[in-house]
């Protein structure tokens, strides 16, 4: 798994469900200066494998009036892969396409709320905006191809009660769109665990049968039996950050546990798998293996 230091540009509007976050809060753009300060510190201290890689997230990068500057920055700090969060809209444009991969930009990650613009459009509370973005990735992917840029499209999915229904079309419409794996997070603290997995269930088999991978966040193993090796390596040790009964199964420190904020309902339902202790040092394993 290729790991990226997240450098943020930014508060701003993003692309998630409205339902959930309310509002959308204006733009707020840190100085360039200021992120590739920041993105040259991340670079100087990498410690942990092939890298150094830094992320820009946050507010639309292609929004900041210095992002060929902080590109190019970010670059000369010594970043061996850089990615950015975007909604794509202005890859649609052949120059900018061309122009973030003669920069460096070989990575990008987009939001899919759901596998239909109608649903997408409607949780993001902005019209046309799911065809804007797979006609952006598409430029991308094309433009790269043309140029036989090796890239990397990931389609993050986050999930909420309000998409669950659509998630294995969300997977689907990431295959069309040309991403090469698929990130899917439970981003909801409300949100019925038990009637989410059989939708994530699906999604996942979405994706193996197109040959995507989905990876799974915010589901502890002990929900997702079977498919463990879907489950993200999201180990969240902020202190408080996991239910208490986590801390009882051998999966804690290779297990994200359960949503932040999840209701006592859910929490009822945690119980470390019988195979827990044998499954934890293998993954501790298979993590320490690097894939580049």
């Amino acid at each position: 798994m290729i790991e990226f230091v997240d450098i943020s540009l930014g508060d701003g509007p993003q692309v998630q469900c409205g339902r959930c976050a309310g509002s959308p809060e204006r733009a707020a753009f840190r100085s360039g200066a200021e992120v590739v300060e920041e993105a040259g510190a991340a670079c100087k201290g990498w410690s942990r494998g092939t890298g150094p890689n830094i992320r820009l997230t946050g507010a639309e990068p292609f929004t900041h009036q210095e992002l060929p500057r902080i590109v190019a920055g970010v670059m000369e700090a010594g970043c061996r892969r850089l990615a950015i969060d975007t909604d794509a809209v202005a890859l649609r444009s052949a120059q900018n396409a061309h122009g973030a991969l003669s920069a460096g930009v070989r990575h990008i990650r987009v939001t899919f709320l759901a596998g239909t613009e109608g649903v997408h459009d409607a949780l993001a509370g902005m019209p046309g905006i799911f065809d804007s973005t797979r006609e952006g990735v598409a430029a991308y992917r094309a433009t790269a191809d043309a140029a036989q840029l090796p890239v990397s499209i990931t389609v993050a999915v986050p999930v909420c009660r309000h998409n669950l229904r659509d998630l294995p079309s969300a997977v689907g419409a990431a295959v069309e769109a040309g991403a090469d794996r698929v990130e899917m997070s439970v981003t909801d603290g409300g949100i019925d665990l038990a009637a989410a997995v059989p939708w994530i269930v699906a999604a996942c088999d979405t994706g193996v049968v197109n040959g995507v991978w989905v990876e799974v966040g915010g589901v502890p193993f002990c929900m997702l039996a079977g498919y463990d090796m879907h489950l993200a390596d999201a180990v969240r040790g902020r202190d408080g950050s996991k239910p208490p009964v986590c801390t009882l199964c051998p999966l804690d420190g290779v297990c994200g546990g359960a949503p932040v904020g999840a209701s006592a309902d859910q929490l009822a339902l945690l119980a470390p798998p019988p195979f827990a202790a044998k499954l934890a040092p293998q993954i501790a394993r298979a993590r320490a293996q690097e894939v580049c």
